[in-house]
C-alpha cells in the first residue's frame, strides 16, 4: 500500500492512498496521522494473529519452521541448561 503524509496548504495533514487513489485522512495534526497509523498496525497486528490462531486451533502450520509443544519445550530446556 502506498501512503504519503502530504501537508495541506493550511498547514494540517493528509494521508494519501495511492491503491484507491483518495485521501484516507484529512485535517489532521501531527498527533492524529501518528495515532491513525498505530491503530492501522494494531489492525493489522490483530487480523495476522487471529488468523495464526485459527490454524492452530486446526494443528495446522502457519510459519515454515512452526514447531510442536515438544520440539519447543526441548529448545527451552536446551538454552537454560
Amino acid at each position: 500500500m502506498g501512503q504519503q503524509i502530504i501537508q495541506q496548504p493550511d498547514g494540517r495533514l493528509a494521508v494519501f492512498d495511492s491503491v484507491p487513489d483518495a485521501f484516507v485522512i484529512v485535517d489532521a495534526t501531527p498527533e492524529e496521522v501518528v495515532e491513525w497509523r498505530a491503530e492501522e498496525a494494531a489492525d493489522a497486528a490483530r487480523e495476522r494473529t487471529r488468523s495464526e490462531l485459527d490454524r492452530v486451533a486446526k494443528g495446522q502450520a502457519y510459519h515454515q519452521f512452526t514447531l510442536t509443544w515438544e520440539e519447543a519445550a526441548g529448545r527451552d530446556r536446551r538454552s537454560r541448561a
